[in-house]
Parts: C-alpha cells; structure tokens; sequence
C-alpha cells in the first residue's frame, strides 16, 4: 500500500488498488476508487463510491452556475485550524487501519 498527497502531482496511473489517495479534486478521487484504491479530502472526508457521482454532479453544476454569472474568480479556502488538523488526522488514521485489514 501506498499513499499519494495531491501536491505530489503522482500520476493516477501509478494509483493501484488499496493505495490512498488524499486531494481535493473529485476527479483524481474518483479515478483512484475506480482503480479499487481509498481517497480522502483534506478535510478528512472520505471519497465513496455512493457519494462520488453527486460530488462529480455539484461539481459540474457550480461550474455551469459561475459560467453563467460572469464569476470566474473563488475566494480561496479558509485558513486551516489545529482542529481541522486534528479532523483529518483522526479521519485519516481509520481510513489507513480499515485500509490495512482489507489489503
């Protein structure tokens, strides 16, 4: 098992299954779960198959919305909190343990 972070620019196709995946683009998460590999948000969300498709959907139909209303430019995100931290990390670490027993 491998992890990939996002800001690593790994290529999804070095992504095999079991590995973990942590980003922020719905994209490379559903590409790693198609390839039977875990994957997380920053926020400590975990990317599903039963929640893939509507994220991918909201995703697309935010764009449709900007597009349409001239606003091209999104605030960034707020800054992280130690508890943000601490969210991801108690998220992360029952993702790895489930991760673990299965591989």
């Amino acid at each position: 098992m491998k992890i990939y972070v996002d800001a690593d620019a790994c290529p999804v196709v070095r992504i095999v299954e079991h590995d973990i995946v942590v980003t922020q683009d719905y994209g490379v998460a559903a590409m790693a779960l198609g390839k039977g590999a875990y994957a997380i948000h920053q926020s400590g969300k975990w990317y599903t198959d039963e929640n893939i498709d509507q994220m991918l959907t909201e995703r697309h139909l935010n764009k449709k919305a900007r597009r349409a209303s001239g606003k091209n430019h999104l605030r960034g995100p707020k800054k992280r909190t130690p508890e943000d931290d601490m969210q991801f990390r108690q998220s992360f670490e029952k993702l790895l343990l489930m991760a673990q027993a299965q591989s």
